[in-house]
């Protein structure tokens, strides 16, 4: 078995020799962006580069059409999966760095399948298409995708490095009101107004805020309150998100919310519809130990790394982490722009992200070389994680 400094004198010298290739790659998908569910260009480039170095890759995989899943050592019981995200947002491009995050997962499954004869564990590097519309990787953890691993890990781009990603439990709700329409001067009294309830029923939202715990999140709009100022509306409808840091917490703000929504359906008379939005994302642990050894990396590696939190909101990332340790730190390109604006779309080209690229790819196999080069670490991560989640 190598130790961690063994398997770190291994793996990094190997990223070199794919960087043309895999900037090549991200600069392919910068240039082309596909939104959510539509990454067929993308996932196929990904994949033809995983063939072409030799990794046996399952495409279409899990019932999605653009997923993948590639298998380094496959015999091996041992295993980490490498996360590769690649959708690109609608009307920005690759505003949030999805072309940069997924190249630097490939370019460290090169690294590692290069000495796959020398690794006493596998990995599996596997496309998770989908992230910013909705979340596939909700699904995929509900299909067991991501049972047994000893842990996953991916790198998000952003204006600087760090350790971890604070991503908390949400909730994303419809609610649509059905009242009756009526004139508004000639008589009022015959209809029941649907606005009135999206109305209500926000006031009230706002009124819990007092009574839920401080962390708590809950913002929402109206995006149909009536057709004409001379009609009592008969339709509205609200889109809303929750959130909290622990689902369990989430699961009892979420059931106010509903409550919500029916009392002021009863108070207007009118009926009300709900429905989910998107999948439910759940919370990332961050586990301290990981922290700690994520921190020592980006030391190792000579890359400045900020003392807090990286990105904050909601990912589908928590949802691998319902399954296994998952980890997503984030890697600086060089810029002060923040992520979904098209200043960091323009630099998803450039000299910064090409060294974001190699950098996360870098960070990737450091931390994979603590892991599997200090087996009483990663037990101890294991752990922790189990704990925390209480399986």
């Amino acid at each position: 078995m190598l130790d961690e400094k063994q398997l770190k004198e291994l793996l990094l010298p190997k990223i070199d020799s794919y960087r043309e290739e895999i900037n090549a790659l991200n600069n392919y998908m910068a240039e082309n962006p596909e939104i959510g569910s539509a990454e067929f260009h993308s996932s196929a480039a990904i994949v033809d580069l995983l063939r072409k170095h030799g990794i046996e890759t399952e495409y279409p995989f899990a019932g999605f059409d653009t997923a993948f899943k590639g298998v380094i050592n496959p015999e091996k019981k041992e295993r980490m999966a490498l996360l590769a995200e690649y959708d690109a947002l609608r009307g920005l491009g690759h505003a949030c760095g999805h072309c940069a995050s997924g190249s630097s997962s490939v370019l460290a499954a090169l690294a590692l399948n290069e000495v796959r004869d020398q690794l006493d564990f596998g990995v599996d590097i596997i496309g998770t298409p989908d992230e910013e519309i909705n979340g596939t990787k909700c699904l995929m953890a509900d299909k067991g995708v991501f049972d047994g691993y000893d842990f996953a890990a991916m790198v998000h781009m952003g204006p600087f490095s760090t350790a971890t990603s604070e991503f908390i439990a949400l909730d994303g709700l419809g609610f649509k009101w059905h009242g009756q329409p009526a004139h508004a001067a000639a008589a009022p009294e015959k209809g029941r107004n649907a606005l009135n309830a999206a109305r209500l029923f926000l006031d009230a939202t706002d009124m819990m805020r007092q009574h839920v715990i401080e962390e708590a999140r809950m913002h929402g709009f109206i995006k149909n309150g009536g057709e004409a100022s001379n009609i009592v509306p008969e339709f509205a409808e609200v889109e809303f998100l929750t959130r909290a840091p622990r689902r369990e917490d989430l699961n009892d703000i979420t059931a106010w919310v509903k409550d919500c929504a029916r009392a002021a359906a009863l108070a207007t008379r009118t009926e009300v519809e709900m429905f989910p939005v998107g999948e439910p994302f759940h919370e990332l642990y961050i586990s301290k130990l990981g922290e700690k050894l994520m921190r020592e990396s980006y030391d190792e590696l000579g890359i400045p790394c900020a003392n807090q939190s990286g990105m904050k909101g909601s990912s589908d990332i928590g949802n691998v982490d319902y399954r296994c340790p998952a980890f997503h730190p984030m890697m600086g390109i060089g810029i002060e722009e923040n992520c979904h604006t098209q200043e960091f779309a323009d630099a998803m080209t450039t000299q910064g992200a090409h060294d974001a690229i190699k950098n996360s790819a870098s960070l990737l196999l450091c931390m994979t070389a603590k892991m599997y080069g200090n087996p009483q670490l990663l037990q101890q991560i294991k752990a922790d994680h189990k704990a925390y989640r209480g399986y």
